[in-house]
């Protein structure tokens, strides 16, 4: 119901509209908590921003409702991306559509170990990187395509989140090495720069862990800049994987832990918020 009185009131170009993503198994090992706090930070906050502006935006997950006959238009997945999802949200973009967000969610299970962790965020960044790699194959044409303030958007959020992936590694191990060594590596300025970097960071996942009403793992910001690293593992794997196994898909199992039960009567309400807020 909320999908579709966004799509009654969002006009002929809203192509689609995503639903947030909510884990629903946090409190079962430490990798689930920080990724349910990643994922209140992009669908609590990034997400809504940007269709806000209606900038584009990377769709993601099985919480996405598409105007059919404009997803039929667009040529519909791309059987060779890894993020399919992804790559999807741009392709409307280019295509002169844009994308909205609505309130109910869809529950989702994170992994609860490092390897499944792993397999699973070297699959994605790859996708990104197959995505971006299009996206500039002739980068006039998708900014003539997208518009300049979208082009530049998908720089900002896109293309800056797959190098953060990569960077955050060696930029930890730089830090942690400058604070331990006797010698003074590191200026004043950039150490307070790297902490409120971090700081600010670790707030925008409480916000959007209290916009998503998941106060219980709200305690995994204090330990996101221990995470943040992994990902570098993760990007250097997806860039191996790119040149020698561009569209190898690893499986992510579900069903592998405890998750909590949502009562129907909650959905319902935030259906009706939707349809309120719609009218």
């Amino acid at each position: 119901m909320a999908a579709l009185a966004a799509f009654e009131d969002g006009g002929a170009d809203l192509a689609c509209v995503q639903a947030p993503l909510e884990i629903d198994n946090a409190d079962v090992s430490w990798i689930s908590g920080q990724f349910a706090a990643e994922y209140a930070i992009q669908f609590r906050e990034m997400l809504p921003l940007l269709a806000h502006f209606k900038l584009p935006l990377p769709l993601g997950g099985t919480s996405n409702h598409f105007r059919t006959s404009v997803l039929r238009e667009s040529g519909g997945w791309d059987a060779f991306n890894v993020t399919e999802d992804a790559d999807l949200g741009y392709r409307l973009a280019r295509d002169g559509y844009h994308i909205g967000v609505i309130g109910p969610p869809t529950y989702e299970e994170a992994p609860v170990t490092f390897g499944a962790w792993l397999s699973q965020r070297t699959r994605w960044i790859k996708g990104h990187l197959q995505t971006w790699l299009v996206l500039m194959r002739n980068p006039v044409r998708t900014a003539r395509e997208m518009g300049l303030a979208s082009f530049a958007a998908m720089q900002l959020t896109f293309a800056t989140g797959i190098l953060a992936a990569f960077v955050h590694g060696p930029l930890a191990f730089i830090l942690l090495t400058a604070l331990l060594t006797p010698y003074d590596l590191l200026a004043p300025l950039d150490l307070i720069l790297a902490i409120f970097s971090y700081c600010v960071a670790m707030f925008a996942s409480l916000t959007a862990c209290g916009l998503s009403r998941t106060f219980s793992h709200a305690g995994a910001a204090l330990t996101m800049p221990l995470y943040w690293p992994l990902s570098s593992i993760a990007a250097y794997r997806a860039l191996f994987e790119l040149i020698f196994l561009p569209h190898y898909w690893s499986k992510t199992k579900h069903g592998v832990s405890a998750r909590t039960a949502h009562p129907t009567s909650d959905i319902a309400s935030e259906v009706r918020d939707e349809r309120a807020r719609a009218a």
